[in-house]
């Protein structure tokens, strides 16, 4: 696929476009596909980097030295070869049933999409019921920055160190009713941290969607020049607890579209469109643990599922299981299973390039909640 090759990997699209299919729309099935076509393309690019033993930097000391990644290529390899969707076609809905992920997000543009799936609807969610509750409060979009830098883990340990300065100080406030800040006209917000790399070094920064009573606006106007931002009080708050930084950024969002600016909070902590493979398993050995996503207030208690695939509809509705494959082509369809709500389902192999004998349909049918990696194994048996 010549497309998956030569376009990148627009993060804030790509995330947008998994909003829709909690309950995905069959129509939406070709972009989907191409969207991991894409995102796995380019966890090969990091595994091709990964290949063998290759040098890194120990983040606890700082020193490089030469470790085995095996394992991790490995895990990285085996993530989202084959993808099984179950087509309701009835309803016509199409759900991620079935997949292997690596879990490693930092490094896997498909797990991150995943992920970052996952926590915008469940924070989507939340957001839908507070407003509902509080009509009176307006969303906007928090932005703060620090100043850009080559050490990573010295400029995220010194944003994560401002951000909690600042949270620490709305704590405050509402405990002894002293030391007012910008920080406290906030009734709820959910951040989380993002990392790009430039030619001018790493650049951290968070993104929230924070919560607020329009009698009582954050002190920043956006539409101002940047001389007034930076007299704002929300900039000077900044400056004076980061030392090096007073660009921030304060605008609302479209009520009617929020899901657009949720999207920047979740989308991935790295952005891998603009990241060599390299700086980013870089960034992997230095972020992987560290928590990236937080929430207070309002949006605190938010409980996001670990698993990754969707949530799938009753079985007693009829569905088409789709099983894909990853190829240098991208993702096609290989076979499929036909369940028509309660029955065992009939397999039937499409593809003329991948027939299997009746022992081996019979072995796919008993095993068929399985069957993706069945199938490889299958396969990698034959060669």
């Amino acid at each position: 696929m010549a497309s998956e090759r030569t376009k990148p990997l627009t993060d804030s699209v790509a995330l947008a476009g998994e909003l829709s299919e909690r309950g995905s729309l069959t129509d939406d099935l070709p972009k989907r596909i191409e969207r991991y076509g894409k995102a796995k393309h380019r966890t090969k690019q990091n595994i091709q980097y990964l290949s063998g033993s290759v040098e890194h930097i120990d983040p606890a000391t700082g020193e490089y030295f030469y470790g085995d990644t095996g394992r991790l290529q490995r895990r990285l390899e085996d993530c989202g070869n084959w993808l099984v969707f179950r087509n309701y076609y009835t309803v016509g809905e199409t759900r991620l049933a079935k997949a292997r992920f690596c879990m490693k997000h930092l490094l896997c543009p498909l797990c991150a999409i995943r992920r970052g799936a996952k926590s915008l609807a469940a924070y989507l969610d939340r957001f839908n019921e507070i407003t509902s509750q509080n009509p009176r409060l307006v969303p906007y979009l928090l932005t703060l920055t620090v100043a850009n830098g080559e050490d990573l883990q010295e400029r995220f340990d010194h944003l994560v160190s401002s951000w909690k300065t600042y949270q620490d100080r709305r704590r405050q406030y509402f405990k002894r009713n002293r030391g007012f800040n910008e920080l406290c006209k906030v009734e709820g917000a959910v951040f989380s941290y993002e990392f790009t790399y430039s030619e001018k070094g790493w650049h951290p920064h968070i993104h929230a969607i924070v919560l607020v009573d329009p009698d009582q606006l954050i002190d920043f106007d956006f539409k101002a020049s940047g001389l007034k931002k930076s007299q704002s009080r929300l900039s000077q708050e900044w400056l004076s607890i980061t030392g090096d930084s007073s660009i921030v950024d304060c605008r609302p969002i479209d009520t009617q579209d929020p899901a657009k600016s949720f999207a920047e909070v979740f989308k991935y902590a790295l952005k891998f469109s603009d990241l060599p493979p390299k700086e980013n398993f870089l960034a992997y050995t230095i972020l992987k643990g560290k928590r990236l996503q937080g929430s207070f207030g309002l949006f605190w208690g938010v409980s996001v599922p670990d698993k990754l695939t969707d949530d799938l509809l009753p079985d007693e509705l009829p569905y088409i299981e789709l099983f894909y494959k990853y190829t240098n082509a991208g993702y096609t369809v290989t076979h499929h299973h036909h369940h028509t709500g309660g029955e065992r389902p009939e397999v039937r192999i499409i593809s003329p390039l991948d027939e299997r004998s009746d022992d081996a349909l019979a072995k796919a049918e008993k095993y068929r909640s399985n069957a993706w990696w069945l199938v490889e194994k299958r396969e990698r048996e034959a060669q």
